[in-house]
């Protein structure tokens, strides 16, 4: 699109900036702020988090040391026994495929999925995924939408499936090229999520 519009392609598009929700900037900086941020929100004590600044000293992607990775992992389990993508929400039932690198889960191509034989409460977040499987699954809402019989299998959330490759390891490089050349960026997340750190946006 940039290109095009640069070319002043047709239709020509009046790009004047973009707006990022929840976005992945770089791996290493969002388990990197996972930690202050978890110390931000009280997950972890002062204690846990002074040990973890002295004995990795800033980097708690890979551990330097036996000291900084047994306190990382203490520090993952606690992250553990919470909703990291909304730290205020009830734990639920779902099932998270497993990352294509341990240190960061891609929000959207990576994202949750209830097990449809575990129903989470009616106060979970994700009672709604759950219905959503039977909605969509429904003779009726097909029939509703256009769908033509035997077009379309069994919808499911999250196709774990999906061909596609990870190729984008750091979005800093398109956050340059487009800033640089004029372009005004919106880029936001969520501040009680340690999935993608509103620390590491900034």
């Amino acid at each position: 699109m940039l290109q095009g519009t640069e070319k002043r392609e047709q239709p020509l598009i009046n790009l004047k900036g973009y707006l990022i929700g929840n976005p992945i900037t770089d791996p290493k900086f969002e388990k990197n702020f996972q930690v202050q941020g978890a110390h931000g929100f009280g997950i972890i004590s002062d204690q846990i988090y002074e040990a973890a600044m002295k004995n990795c000293k800033g980097n708690y992607v890979k551990p330097a040391n036996q000291l900084c990775a047994e306190v990382l992992e203490t520090i993952d389990n606690l992250i553990s026994e919470i909703t990291d993508a909304h730290v205020l929400y009830k734990k639920c039932v779902v099932a998270t495929p497993k990352p294509i690198d341990d240190a960061v889960r891609r929000k959207f191509l990576l994202e949750e999925s209830i097990e449809r034989n575990e129903a989470p409460g009616l106060d979970c977040f994700t009672y709604g995924y759950y219905l959503a499987y039977f909605w969509m699954n429904n003779r009726m809402t097909r029939d509703a939408l256009g769908i033509k019989g035997g077009t379309v299998g069994e919808w499911v959330r999250c196709k774990k499936e999906l061909p596609y490759t990870q190729d984008m390891p750091s979005s800093i490089p398109y956050h340059l090229n487009l800033t640089t050349r004029g372009y005004r960026a919106l880029v936001y997340s969520g501040d009680h999520d340690l999935q993608v750190p509103q620390l590491s946006t900034q």
